[in-house]
């Protein structure tokens, strides 16, 4: 009896374990052209560019599928009030799709500094981003600072997670992330 119920149990956990290998190469990404994955300053303009669109368009999500791993989160600043909203990529192209976010006045958003600290295969960078609708737009409707962890597989970067906030009158952008620094 203990043989066959171990036996059960080893057949359901085996077939588990290769049910979940099996969605998880599913969601897997091939890899992007090396150029956006080759260094930690091409995959933040990589993100940069994917994410910035012209006015009626949306961002370029299958760029964005390629430097972003399959589990990675963006994770936008909210309020008090408000919950956290984690996407992936996916999540985040299903949002524009259903209007929650919008696209018509277009994205354009430029970094204006970075400080970078890695450590092996993980680095931080810190990157300060100015946003404008149009690249015409005299100034920036928007200033903050991204915080991107990326990690290094041995043959390229992926962007494991992305966060925000947003520059306000009562948090300013500290002047050390106004600056280029890569520590």
């Amino acid at each position: 009896m203990k043989r066959t119920a171990r036996g059960v149990f080893l057949t359901f956990a085996l077939a588990a374990t290769a049910d979940l290998a099996a969605a998880q190469g599913a969601r897997r990404r091939e890899p992007p052209a090396p150029a956006d994955a080759a260094s930690v300053e091409s995959i933040v303009a990589a993100y940069y560019s994917a994410m910035s669109h012209a006015p009626g368009k949306t961002p370029d999500f299958e760029r964005l599928r390629g430097i972003v791993l399959y589990v990675g989160m963006i994770v936008p600043p909210k309020t008090a009030a408000e919950n956290f909203t984690v996407s992936d990529v996916d999540a985040l192209a299903d949002r524009y799709q259903k209007g929650k976010e919008t696209s018509a006045a277009g994205l354009i958003e430029k970094e204006i500094a970075r400080r970078i600290d890695c450590f092996g295969s993980v680095c931080h960078v810190f990157s300060t981003y100015e946003a404008r609708h149009t690249e015409s737009d005299a100034r920036p409707f928007e200033r903050g600072i991204r915080s991107l962890q990326l990690l290094r597989d041995g043959k390229r970067w992926w962007i494991a997670s992305v966060t925000w906030d947003v520059e306000k009158p009562d948090n300013p952008i500290p002047s050390q992330y106004l600056e280029s620094a890569a520590r």
